[in-house]
């Protein structure tokens, strides 16, 4: 029985299998391997359309706490993020004043990427890179010479062109850049901006780089930009471009104002409907509407829910779902098992997040409640003592997560255990402060 088993022994088993199966999963590099566009769709080494979803970084000389290892991994495995933008500012106090130090956090994010199997968008983060193409050049040359042989790495050479000629302006500068980048790198993929904040990709799909590779920047704030800037990404597709969103925001395009959960909603579900890969803008505890994190939240990540904004914990539930539950739209299809997950993360202090599915086809006792079934999700301790109640009500079809906030336990082995109707799942899991 478990619990005559000493809890010295059960963290030991615990480790060892958390740790095997770290090894054996298949990180999300692993199983797309380089990616590249196919016509208007970027496919992964299988030849098969891939949509990565993650966030984007902020300006790294005003958030730098960000641009580390710890945070990367929380949003790889709390957020579920497949991508990672790193946004390293050139003007204003970034790589022009100080090259070293900006560099030096773009490098750690990157080395994280890798070390944790995701992808990174390598983001020259400019509106005036037509100005700064030597050192966009020096510095991509750098970056592909010590990085370019990983599929993880995206570059992203333009991030905001602003009012400006796409063929005598943007695009002369993107040759430039494209070359230098291919003759060091001659595989990875390279996202172009478009003028007028990376919206008119219409104008790139009609006068395309010459290069392999390439995919053109679509920037969106949903609050500002409607049906108007999704047609004008219609046109580009039907003319064989491929795009990707490195940058939107849920509210106005100034970052603060209206959060336009209604219209991101329908920006999302077109992204989706194209398989257009996307960044949120963007992991920052400004106070602003865009920012995903409320004022003070850790560097490090480790974010209760509680710290998250309203955009945040709509883009993360979407990241989530998105990178982590295969969805058939058309056909609205709901889990066919009754599962309880893994918490993760796994061991955690002091907060997990527990996710479970109920399946769509179930005969239940409780018909005035409309195919609902009574769920409860407990916490326990090894005498069999219970800790938390976490979910006790009707539930629908569909596959749920409820956070465990473990801040008033010690370091020890739980279990958690679901149950719905007569079906019952128990898991174990590792609080260490």
């Amino acid at each position: 029985m478990i619990f005559k088993t000493s809890i010295k022994s059960i963290i030991i088993i615990l480790l060892i299998s958390t740790f095997i199966t770290a090894q054996n999963e298949q990180s999300v590099v692993e199983k797309h391997g380089l990616i590249k566009t196919a016509g208007n769709l970027i496919v992964d080494q299988k030849g098969k359309p891939v949509v990565l979803r993650g966030m984007s970084l902020f300006w790294s000389q005003w958030m730098p706490q960000y641009y580390n290892e710890d945070c990367v991994k929380w949003l790889r495995d709390d957020w579920k993020c497949t991508v990672v933008r790193a946004a390293m500012a050139v003007e204003s106090g970034g790589y022009l004043t100080n090259p070293a130090a900006e560099k030096a956090k773009i490098k750690k994010v990157i080395d994280a990427c890798i070390a944790l199997g995701i992808y990174v968008i390598v983001d020259w983060h400019d509106h005036n890179a037509h100005k700064h193409l030597l050192p966009a050049i020096t510095f991509f040359q750098e970056i592909a010479s010590e990085y370019g042989t990983y599929p993880n790495i995206i570059y992203e050479i333009y991030n905001e062109p602003e009012q400006v000629s796409w063929p005598a302006v943007v695009k002369p500068y993107a040759d430039s850049v494209v070359k230098y980048i291919r003759e060091i790198d001659p595989d990875n993929l390279i996202i172009v901006g478009t003028p007028n904040w990376s919206q008119y990709v219409d104008l790139a799909a009609n006068d395309p780089i010459k290069q392999n590779n390439i995919a053109y920047s679509l920037h969106f704030y949903s609050s500002t930009h409607k049906q108007w800037l999704r047609d004008r990404a219609k046109t580009a597709m039907a003319r064989g471009a491929a795009l990707f969103v490195t940058e939107f925001g849920t509210s106005e395009a100034t970052g603060t104002g209206y959060l336009d959960s209604l219209e991101t909603e329908t920006w999302l579900k077109f992204l989706e409907d194209n398989k257009i890969s996307w960044c949120n803008w963007s992991i920052t505890d400004k106070n602003e509407t865009s920012a995903s994190l409320k004022p003070g939240a850790s560097g490090k990540g480790g974010w209760p829910l509680s710290s998250l904004t309203k955009s945040g914990l709509m883009i993360r539930d979407k990241i989530i779902k998105g990178n982590t539950i295969t969805v058939d739209v058309a056909k609205e299809q709901l889990p066919n098992q009754f599962e309880l997950y893994q918490n993760y993360p796994n061991p955690f202090n002091p907060v997990t997040t527990i996710r479970y599915s109920i399946p769509g086809t179930v005969e239940t006792s409780y018909p005035d409640k409309s195919g609902q079934v009574m769920t409860s999700l407990r916490i326990y301790d090894l005498l069999g003592q219970e800790i938390s109640l976490l979910v006790n009500e009707y539930k629908a079809p569909g596959v749920y997560e409820v956070q465990f906030n473990a801040s008033n336990l010690t370091s020890g082995v739980y279990l958690y255990k679901l149950q719905f109707t007569s079906l019952v799942q128990t898991k174990i899991m590792v609080l260490l402060k």
